[in-house]
């Protein structure tokens, strides 16, 4: 009787325990004086995340409606406290005015564990100041024509493809979008060709889907759930697959090594990775690099150009692995959703195609990076998109220090989560009228011109903006030119809406199939 009484006991002082520090944990925001969400018992405001009930995505686009009008205010992750910002002038300072406070995106990398997570994205610090430094000439807009030639080879080969799809047939295009990028990126990240346009099987392209796979293990680690190294490494805790990310860092060593010890050069990205590597960046030095490092370091107050770090075989393939990450879905989603939307927008379409035509014949029908740039209305529809249908739908930051927010008594503690709700911002009334309506016009430089360009985010803003904003948009644009110029487009009656979402970390990707049909312009 005693045993079952002590069992009892320590049941119910557990209990209390557990709801003392769950009151304590949820008060985080009445303390600081924020208005905030009231939260579930240990899923806080992610009950639907958790069950797999709804995407990410879904659940900050409602959280954002529901906050209107504090320009920020709480949420819980789990028991995380998270602070929304939805004022675009806050999010200025956020983002740029203020950025050492918020230089950090709250991520933790654990080099002996996963070493190809040492990477841009979850860098830290001076760490990460230094590979930005680095690596800031890599994308600029001659790296873009250097590499022009690999991605429009791919783009061609998707035309190609589309092509022997017989005519009102359905197909999906997020699928073949997917493949495509998978391809251009083997070639410019990793130098291979992945064929995965010929082989959707392709050992490259099922490997890297592997990478994108909900994680249970990534779940535990965005909780901060500490375990003991080895332990992490035997239950294979970590962000992605050990064994995935060895696969893609095997291909980069032996191409390192094949290329230095043949003095081979592809004009890719690994190219010049390896050109930085060994300081040898003369050959690959353009006007625009120098104004590009200028801007980042006015942005993050730092006049100097000296980079301590030094690039390892390592380190280098952790940015060909970020490349593919960051590159792989993104790019590919762009795509699928601006052709879906062509599809619904027939009188778009037709316009869009008549640029490309009109552009392309005054230079002998050939593709080029400059001629690119001419096809305004394009780039247009793209943003119109990427603003409807952004790949990635938040941003994530973490205060380095205490935040005082302007004009406000209100402190942010050192280490508090911040969530940008891009969705949220591109889908507001406030700044953009019927916002699911598709609208290529409200990025004229008129149109840009009357709103904040911090409700306009696909890409991020500041020094830690997408660093390959301007191979993606590439990637896109040249996918797209090259699938118009020769096929139209309708929706296939198979097509379902609405709409559903996959239940990852923030990616705006569809479950569904994105089913088209495609004719020959002369038929």
């Amino acid at each position: 009787m005693d045993i079952q009484m002590s069992v009892i006991l320590l049941i119910i002082s557990i209990f209390l325990y557990l709801y003392w520090y769950l009151r304590k944990v949820y008060s985080f925001f009445e303390h600081l004086n924020i208005p905030y969400l009231e939260p579930n018992l240990l899923f806080g405001n992610m009950t639907d995340v958790f069950l797999l009930r709804k995407s990410l995505a879904e659940i900050y686009l409602e959280m954002y409606r529901k906050l209107e009008p504090h320009r920020y205010a709480g949420v819980f992750n789990s028991i995380k406290p998270t602070i929304i910002i939805r004022d675009p002038d806050l999010l200025k300072d956020v983002l740029i005015k203020d950025f050492a406070f918020f230089n950090d995106r709250g991520f933790d990398v654990m080099k002996d564990l996963e070493p190809l997570s040492n990477h841009l994205f979850l860098m830290k610090g001076d760490e990460w100041k230094n590979l930005r430094i680095k690596l800031t000439s890599t994308f600029t807009t001659g790296k873009m024509k250097m590499m022009f030639p690999l991605v429009n080879e791919c783009a061609t080969k998707l035309s190609q493809v589309i092509g022997q799809i017989p005519l009102n047939q359905s197909f999906d295009i997020k699928d073949l979008s997917s493949r495509y990028t998978t391809d251009v990126i083997a070639s410019c990240a990793f130098g291979l060709m992945s064929n995965s346009l010929d082989n959707p099987n392709s050992e490259f392209r099922q490997t890297g889907k592997k990478l994108l796979e909900f994680r249970f293990a990534s779940v535990l680690r965005s909780l901060k759930i500490n375990l003991p190294k080895k332990l992490m490494k035997l239950l294979n805790l970590t962000i992605m697959d050990l064994k995935t990310q060895n696969y893609f860092g095997d291909i980069v060593y032996k191409t390192v090594e094949y290329r230095e010890r043949n003095n081979v050069t592809r004009n890719d990205f690994l190219d010049l990775l390896i050109a930085l590597k060994n300081n040898s960046t003369s050959k690959k030095y353009h006007e625009n690099d120098s104004e590009d490092l200028q801007k980042f370091l006015d942005q993050v107050g730092d006049k100097g150009v000296k980079s301590d770090i030094q690039l390892t075989n390592e380190l280098l393939a952790a940015q060909a692995l970020l490349f593919f990450i960051a590159g792989f879905e993104t790019s590919s989603t762009a795509l699928g959703y601006v052709l879906m939307e062509l599809s619904l927008n027939q009188s778009i379409q037709r316009k869009v195609r008549q640029e490309i035509i009109d552009v392309l014949s005054s230079n002998d029908n050939q593709i080029s990076y400059d001629v690119l740039k001419k096809m305004t209305y394009t780039d247009m529809v793209i943003s119109e998109s990427l603003r409807k249908h952004p790949p990635l739908s938040l941003l994530i930051r973490k205060t380095c220090e205490n935040y005082k927010i302007p004009k406000t008594e209100v402190i942010i503690p050192s280490g508090t989560s911040i969530i940008i709700p891009v969705y949220g911002l591109h889908l507001d009334e406030k700044y953009y009228d019927n916002p699911q309506e598709f609208r290529p016009e409200r990025f004229t430089e008129e149109e840009i011109s009357k709103r904040s360009s911090y409700t306009y985010l696909p890409f991020g803003a500041g020094p830690r903006v997408c660093i390959a904003s301007r191979f993606g948009k590439m990637t896109v644009k040249v996918g797209l030119v090259n699938a118009l110029r020769n096929f139209t487009y309708r929706l296939s009656p198979e097509m379902k809406f609405p709409l559903k979402f996959e239940k990852n970390f923030g990616l705006l990707t569809p479950c569904n199939s994105i089913l088209l049909q495609r004719q020959k312009i002369d038929e």
